[in-house]
């Protein structure tokens, strides 16, 4: 039960580094996936992809059915608004 609770805190953890990383590393210009599109806005995965189906954000550009692209200035103004 105990290790079960470490490996959740480390996961925790984890995320929550990446999230500090795709927000402080976020381009200006390009494409950025949905991963780092959420970090950056300081929302869930999921959350971001819920938006998109409700039409708050507009769906990304489709390169494969694995692969979802924003432009970053895009993102950018989700950001400022």
């Amino acid at each position: 039960m105990m290790i079960q609770t470490l490996d959740k805190a480390m996961r925790k953890a984890k995320r929550l580094e990446f999230n500090k990383v795709a927000a402080e590393s976020f381009p200006d210009v390009g494409n950025v996936r949905a991963s780092q599109s959420a970090a950056y806005l300081g929302i869930g995965l999921s959350t971001l992809w819920l938006f998109v189906k409700q039409g708050r954000i507009k769906r990304p550009i489709k390169y494969g059915v694995r692969l979802s692209v924003w432009e970053a200035e895009y993102i950018h103004q989700l950001k400022r608004e």
